[in-house]
């Protein structure tokens, strides 16, 4: 009798202490993002308009689209902001997010040397544009970080049928997409870039855009809530008010309105 009562108290203690954890609010969201939305200096603006309308602060942690995706299946966030929609859509289909919204696009360009010495810039076709730089003596650098530009790096070279790459002339970075252009910049090389980064990135040098256009160029991003029936402690009810804030509200002129010396970086659905 004895031990069964102090099972009973103990059984009802835990279910206080899990009632006291779900029921806690917080007064701020955190954002699993992209680095190209905080690179662009877009994240911490569209973070500051969205607290000052509303009191709720946006707390973004910035990593490369596969880590965040990793880190939002984890529960380690409220929202997931990031740009690949077929993992998008997947993470959505195995219970992780609640629905999948279109947030905005630009697009995705390949980036290299002015004097263009692997003749990419001939081309109208990326598939041929792949071909050249792989059959070319110049570098490539790549992200190699599973991010979004990564993800799309891989369709297009798997587009053109490439599957071996010499190492002395494809380079891996692991890292965010500033610091890759930093590495083809400062290497003379050619790199895959989303447009938004490349606007706002201050040390071109000898870089220019060499090719852009074309559907399989396009870039999407999405926003997500994350799943409240799998992780009880997010705050659902302000991810949802942040995400139709984006879509719909003030957020949305926020983001068409937003430029770097005079160009725009992103454009609404």
């Amino acid at each position: 009798m004895f031990i069964h009562m102090k099972f009973k108290k103990i059984s009802l203690f835990i279910i206080l202490i899990l009632f006291t954890l779900n029921s806690y609010s917080r007064d701020y969201i955190i954002v699993q993002s992209t680095t190209s939305i905080a690179n662009t200096g877009l994240l911490d603006l569209l973070s500051s308009k969205f607290e000052k309308q509303t009191g709720i602060k946006v707390r973004p942690i910035a990593v490369g689209t596969g880590n965040a995706i990793s880190n939002a299946k984890r529960g380690d966030g409220d929202v997931l902001m990031v740009h690949s929609k077929k993992d998008e859509l997947k993470f959505v289909s195995d219970g992780f997010g609640v629905k999948r919204h279109e947030l905005m696009y630009n697009n995705f360009i390949i980036v290299g040397p002015k004097d263009d010495p692997a003749k990419i810039s001939q081309e109208n076709n990326i598939k041929n544009i792949m071909k050249k730089i792989s059959l070319s003596n110049q570098k490539f650098i790549s992200r190699d970080d599973k991010s979004g530009t990564h993800i799309k790096e891989n369709d297009l070279w798997e587009l053109a049928n490439i599957n071996l790459f010499d190492n002395r002339k494809y380079i891996k970075t692991g890292t965010s997409m500033a610091n890759t252009l930093n590495v083809a910049s400062e290497m003379n090389a050619y790199t895959l870039s989303d447009k938004g980064t490349w606007i706002s990135f201050k040390n071109k040098n000898n870089l220019k855009i060499l090719f852009e256009g074309g559907s399989e160029m396009h870039n999407e991003y999405g926003v997500i809530a994350i799943n409240p029936k799998k992780f009880p402690h997010v705050e659902y009810d302000k991810s949802k008010e942040f995400i139709e804030w984006l879509i719909t509200g003030a957020g949305k002129d926020v983001i068409n309105n937003f430029t770097y010396n005079g160009e725009k970086l992103f454009f609404t659905n």
